[in-house]
């Protein structure tokens, strides 16, 4: 009798790893990839309608690699940029320039991180606040092609919120264990400087 008891403890302690397990895997597996897409639809939708150059209005970029005069209708290859804040500054950066900025990223929102999960960052809280955020610089040439393509369209002092697809993001693979193959990367980048080569 006794035997029986542990068995029936072992399958019932099995069975909560493995739904607590399947809750864990669930939210960014299964029908992730198409969550996303859908995801990127549904911005491009808003974004196609609210094109312009003020603050609120929305940029559509084309992948920067594409080919001059092809028109793609896959949302796939652009990347959705709302201006948050235009600078003052007139110098955008080249493929080859490197750049100051501060920036956030985070995932589509879920149903346990409804703000989208957080995978980066070099500022803390709600707002970015000049005064204490400490920035980083990168090469152009050497971020993802989302970035690489909305840089080069930024000038100095540019705050812009990005949508880019998983094409012009980690792709299938993903990178790391925080952002899952086929996710849209969204992020927050405030342009401060820009250093030609």
């Amino acid at each position: 009798m006794k035997n029986i008891f542990w068995i029936f403890a072992a399958l019932l302690g099995f069975t909560f790893v493995a739904c607590s397990e399947d809750k864990e895997v669930g939210e960014f597996d299964g029908n992730w990839k198409e969550r996303n897409e859908a995801y990127i639809d549904s911005i491009a939708l808003v974004a196609k309608a609210n094109e312009g150059s003020q603050v609120g209005q929305w940029r559509v970029l084309q992948s920067y690699h594409l080919s001059t005069g092809y028109v793609s209708k896959d949302n796939q290859e652009y990347v959705f940029a709302k201006i948050l804040r235009n600078g003052e500054g007139k110098e955008s950066p080249l493929y080859t320039d490197s750049v100051t900025v501060n920036y956030r990223g985070h995932l589509i929102p879920t149903a346990s991180y409804p703000k989208g999960l957080v995978f980066d960052q070099n500022y803390y809280g709600e707002e970015m606040n000049p005064d204490v955020m400490v920035p980083s610089g990168f090469y152009v040439d050497g971020v993802v092609e989302g970035w690489r393509t909305a840089l080069q369209y930024m000038r100095e002092g540019d705050i812009w919120q990005l949508y880019v697809p998983q094409k012009m993001g980690y792709g299938a693979e993903g990178s790391g264990s925080s952002i899952p193959g086929y996710s849209t990367l969204i992020f927050n980048v405030y342009l401060r400087k820009v250093t030609h080569k």
